[in-house]
């Protein structure tokens, strides 16, 4: 598993406001983290518009939505929790550190999509 592939977790045990269900999210940890580690840090993407940067960015088409990964949805699973590859974003979420500075208002956060 590489950072930037986009896979299929299950996230069905979620409270509201989380995000739930089986749905498309982006692997953001990095690959060494992805190699040894029984676990992935994710970025849940979701269909509901529009783009609000830094916390909602614009990722591509999965199963014929436009989806926008939700940043503050950021949460580690398990990989028992994936259920198969989408692909692999064409474009980056910019550096996700930046992005989630930008979250907690640390910094400026960089252009979402490079």
């Amino acid at each position: 598993m590489k950072r930037g592939t986009v896979v299929w977790v299950d996230l069905s045990d979620a409270s509201p406001p989380e995000m739930g269900k089986v749905r498309p999210a982006v692997i953001v940890s990095g690959d060494v983290h992805n190699a040894l580690l029984d676990t992935v840090v994710v970025v849940p993407a979701s269909s509901l518009a529009p783009e609000i940067l830094p916390l909602r960015v614009r990722v591509g088409v999965f199963s014929g939505k436009e989806s926008f990964a939700v940043v503050p949805g950021l949460r580690q699973v398990s990989k028992r929790r994936l259920r198969g590859t989408v692909g692999h974003l064409r474009r980056t979420l910019g550096d996700p550190r930046r992005q989630l500075a930008g979250l907690f208002g640390l910094m400026p956060p960089s252009p979402s999509v490079v």
